[in-house]
């Protein structure tokens, strides 16, 4: 969304999850960009609440490839936020994405713009490469013919490109990739909306990654969009995997570790953060001066919002995984089928977000607040328990299995009585195409269930089941019965 105006008992990073400084918090909004007075008033008042970041975006057209969209009110903005005392950061993207479909939009000419803009802007120190690419709002086709994600490889192409551009002319630039939305359906067969979820596109950006033969990161940190599913959410509320929101943050840092570990691509385990670079509940403007058209979507109230913008900040700040927070936006967008979600209405006055955000800031400027966590990647396939087993003499078995993402299974007849050892041993071999194996596709709340008849002289047999992990090949889990 953008404004148009298993344990891994070696990593000791992982020890302590207040030990990281608290996140910075900021807010993504182009306002300050185009105001009259080149954002004076408007960058003021975000140092005001202690934010520490202003995002702002320009976008690469293909069309005009060596024009650095909005130059001079950049110009004019970036001055002015810096001498406020914030950080620019700009999210940086090609668009139109009719032009990436059309095969008119290259990453080579897309790097040759970002180093003039970076060379232009020399105190620019973090760039964020890539605007929800797994929406077909910003990049498109999401998925080829047979039906297998495109969108990743091309996005994974682009973000290379915009990495070594950055870093040929200031190795110190940070280059933050993404911005991924927190939802995609997988459809590519969907009668609108083609998306990708966050969770199969970190999966298939690794798979292009490892494919490609890169030996260079593609990224410093993930940029990550954790937007609510409605605005009437509350925080602790997240997504069905293989989405996610911001409870959901752990599904997002395991996909990572699943699609790059052991490449040169850290994950949150040897250095990579998280910026959560757009976040935001719309809230109620109905009956408000300033604003025009209807709203389009359940929008929360402005007490609510401030509820969970303060407890957003004090979350994050005991999360040492995570490195940025940024509001979207700081004032609000006037039209209503836009975004009403900022710690200002569209008038400027401050809604009570804005003091509960700068109450927060305060408080964890020492630190985490709340009881710390740790986060570890798992090793086995994620709440995968024990199947339900069914027999019925001795002739019908039936198996039912389950986890908390999804899974490929296999099930299979083995002959004799087994221990579990060598149950899980016999299993790595077997596909669902082996003689007496069954397969099937796991999902969160579709279980996969298998049933087997045996005929004739019955011996005894092992049921075995195994479950693999869909983003990774290395997390798999085995049960196994004996019948007799």
């Amino acid at each position: 969304m953008r404004r148009t105006v298993a344990v891994v008992v070696a990593a000791a990073s992982l020890a302590v999850a207040g030990a990281a400084p608290a996140a910075d918090v900021g807010a993504n909004d182009d306002t300050g960009k185009w105001a009259s007075d080149s954002g004076t008033v408007f960058f003021a008042q975000m140092a005001g609440l202690k934010l520490k970041q202003s995002v702002m975006t320009t976008r690469w057209i293909p069309s005009e490839p060596l024009v650095i969209q909005d130059e001079d009110a950049l110009d004019r903005a970036i001055p002015e936020a810096e001498r406020a005392g914030l950080r620019v950061v700009l999210a940086v993207y090609p668009y139109p994405p009719r032009d990436v479909e059309d095969g008119i939009a290259y990453p080579a000419g897309f790097a040759t713009w970002l180093t003039a803009i970076a060379q232009r802007y020399p105190t620019v120190k973090q760039f964020v490469v890539m605007n929800e690419p797994n929406q077909p709002a910003f990049l498109r086709p999401q998925f080829r013919a047979n039906g297998k994600n495109s969108s990743a490889a091309v996005a994974g192409a682009f973000l290379a490109a915009g990495y070594d551009a950055l870093k040929t002319v200031d190795p110190t630039i940070r280059v933050i990739g993404l911005g991924l939305s927190p939802r995609g359906n997988d459809l590519p067969t969907a009668p609108n909306n083609v998306s990708t979820s966050p969770v199969r596109f970190l999966a298939a950006l690794g798979a292009w990654y490892r494919r490609s033969g890169r030996i260079e990161p593609l990224m410093d940190g993930l940029s990550f969009h954790p937007y609510p599913a409605r605005a009437t959410d509350g925080l602790d509320r997240g997504y069905s995997w293989p989405n996610a929101g911001f409870i959901d943050l752990g599904r997002i840092k395991q996909t990572v570790w699943d699609a790059f570990r052991d490449t040169a691509q850290p994950t949150t385990v040897n250095g990579l953060r998280l910026y959560l670079d757009e976040v935001g509940w719309q809230v109620d403007t109905e009956g408000l001066l300033g604003y025009s058209g209807v709203e389009n979507v359940s929008v929360t109230d402005e007490g609510s919002q401030a509820s969970i913008y303060g407890a957003l900040v004090r979350d994050v700040a005991c999360d040492q995984h995570v490195a940025e927070l940024n509001f979207f936006g700081f004032y609000d967008n006037i039209e209503r089928d836009g975004f009403q979600s900022a710690l200002h209405r569209v008038d400027g006055t401050p809604r009570a977000s804005a003091a509960a955000v700068q109450s927060a800031i305060t408080d964890t400027e020492p630190g985490c607040t709340a009881p710390t966590r740790a986060w570890y990647p798992a090793k086995r396939v994620i709440g995968a328990e024990t199947p339900t087993w069914r027999i019925e003499g001795r002739r019908m078995i039936q198996v039912a299995a389950s986890a908390a993402e999804g899974a490929d299974a296999v099930a299979c007849l083995l002959s004799g009585s087994l221990g579990g050892i060598a149950a899980t041993t016999e299993m790595v071999s077997r596909t669902a195409k082996s003689p007496g194996c069954l397969g099937g596709k796991i999902v969160p709340g579709r279980p996969a269930t298998f049933v087997f008849r045996r005929e004739g002289r019955l011996a005894p047999v092992t049921v075995a089941l195994r479950l693999v992990a869909e983003t990774s090949s290395l997390r798999s889990r085995t049960f196994s019965r004996q019948v007799r």
